[in-house]
């Protein structure tokens, strides 16, 4: 017998191949499996393909995936994160003190104590508009000139109010409850409208 007789796994029918270099084309291109038979010239016993020893080597070099190279490129991430932690703290630190500069506490009035001296809201009470804010259960609320306002209308309000009434000074009394966020929208609404001095008095 000449030339080379494959089948698929099990089929009696069987077809000649003139040599071995077709079969092995025929399995680059997909005619063949590896586990399809194969049966030599001077042989006759089927082998499959992949464990036949003229095959063996080249059908296991043809299966074996090609060796993916290490991304030499790869970063450290790690820095990275600790610096933008670090920088993110100090950005909310700088912010937050920056809200605290832009009130001046006032004292508490109490007859008894010394201390700096005490404003009587009577004596300025023509020099500036008063803020409150108040905690209605769970809802802040906030009033300018005892006119409760939205939270989201602050600076359009205080602006009409100096507009209107020429006061460029502000008293701004704030339970403690109020979240502090509530109480930084206000002193930025100030801020924003150019209120000149702020009277802080927090309450609790």
């Amino acid at each position: 017998m000449s030339g080379w007789l494959v089948r698929p796994e099990g089929s009696p029918q069987a077809i000649r191949l003139a040599s071995a270099e077709e079969v092995l084309a025929g399995i680059r291109e997909g005619h063949w499996l590896p586990s399809d038979e194969v049966q030599g010239p001077g042989e006759n016993q089927w082998r499959s393909i992949d464990t036949h020893p003229q095959f063996a080597d080249s059908v296991a070099e043809w299966l074996t995936p090609p060796r993916l190279q290490e991304d030499e490129t790869h970063l450290d991430m790690n820095p990275l994160i600790d610096v933008c932690l670090v920088l993110l703290i100090f950005f909310i630190l700088t912010i937050t003190y920056a809200s605290l500069e832009r009130a001046i506490d006032v004292p508490p009035l109490n007859p008894d104590k010394k201390g700096p001296a005490q404003v009587n809201y009577k004596d300025i009470k023509d020099q500036v508009f008063v803020v409150t804010a108040r905690m209605d259960g769970n809802r802040p609320v906030v009033r300018i000139e005892k006119q409760e306002v939205p939270i989201h209308q602050i600076a359009k309000e205080m602006k009409r109010i100096i507009d209107t009434t020429g006061r460029r000074e502000m008293v701004l009394d704030v339970d403690k409850a109020v979240p502090w966020g509530i109480v930084t929208a206000i002193l930025d609404a100030a801020k924003g409208n150019g209120v000149r001095n702020i009277l802080n008095n927090r309450r609790g």
